[in-house]
C-alpha cells in the first residue's frame, strides 16, 4: 500500500486548484488533475476520497488561511470595531466569491462539510466577529444585546447571497449591502450607536429649550 507523502499531496492539491481556477466544477475531473499532476490516478484516491473531497479540502486551505489573515488583522484590536466588521465582512464576502463552488456542495455534500476541521475552523472565525462586537459593545459603537448569535448569523448572510441572490452582484456592492445590514442592525434603534444616541438627545433636549425640534426647523 503506498504510503501518504505531503509533499505529493501538496503537488496535487496545487494542480487541482490550477483547473478548479480555470474551469468549471463539473468540468474538472479526476483523470485531468492526476495527468497534469504526473502521478497515476489511483495515487489520488490515496489523498482524496473523491473530487468533492478534494475541492473541499483546497476551500478549508484557504478558509484556514483566511482566518489566519483576518487574525492578524484584528489583533490588539488595531482597527475600531466598526472598520474591524467591514474588514471581516469584505474578506469573507471575498472568500466566497473566489470559492462560489463551496456554497453548493456544502448544500449537497453534507456531513463532508461537518467534520472536526471545519467546526473548530467556523468556532475560531465566529470567535473573531463576536469579539469585535463586543468590544463595540464596550466603547459604545454597537450597541448589540446578542454578539454571539449576530455572529453565527454574519456567515449565513454571505451563504444566502451566494445560493439565493440576484444574478450579476458584483463584490463590493455585496460586501457593502452586509456591512451596512450588519452596522444599522448592531447599532441600536434607528441604526444609531448608543453614542450618537445620547448626542441626538443631548440636541433634542436643547432644541426644545430653544424653541426647535431636532430636525433644525422653527417649533409649531
Amino acid at each position: 500500500m503506498q504510503r501518504p507523502d505531503e509533499k505529493k499531496r501538496q503537488l496535487i492539491a496545487a494542480t487541482a486548484a490550477r483547473l478548479f481556477a480555470t474551469r468549471p466544477f463539473h468540468k474538472v475531473k479526476l483523470d485531468d488533475v492526476a495527468a497534469e499532476a504526473g502521478v497515476g490516478k489511483g495515487t489520488l484516491y490515496v489523498y482524496f476520497k473523491s473530487k468533492e473531497d478534494l475541492y473541499l479540502w483546497l476551500i478549508f486551505d484557504a478558509f484556514a488561511r483566511l482566518v489566519a489573515n483576518l487574525e492578524a488583522r484584528l489583533a490588539g484590536g488595531a482597527l475600531p470595531p466598526g472598520a474591524s466588521l467591514r474588514v471581516i465582512v469584505s474578506e469573507l464576502v471575498s472568500f466566497a466569491f473566489d470559492h462560489p463552488q463551496l456554497y453548493e456542495l456544502m448544500r449537497t455534500a453534507g456531513p463532508a462539510t461537518k467534520d472536526e476541521r471545519w467546526f473548530d475552523k467556523r468556532k475560531e472565525f465566529t470567535g473573531l466577529i463576536e469579539q469585535t462586537i463586543r468590544r463595540g459593545n464596550a466603547d459604545g459603537t454597537f450597541a448589540d444585546p446578542h454578539p454571539a448569535i449576530t455572529a453565527q448569523c454574519v456567515p449565513g448572510l454571505v451563504r444566502s447571497v451566494m445560493l439565493f441572490g440576484p444574478r450579476g452582484l458584483d463584490e463590493a456592492t455585496v460586501a457593502r449591502q452586509i456591512a451596512s445590514l450588519l452596522e444599522r442592525g448592531v447599532c441600536g434603534a434607528n441604526g444609531m450607536s448608543k453614542k450618537r444616541a445620547r448626542m441626538r438627545g443631548k440636541l433634542r433636549a436643547g432644541g426644545k429649550r430653544n424653541g426647535v425640534v431636532a430636525s433644525g426647523r422653527a417649533g409649531r
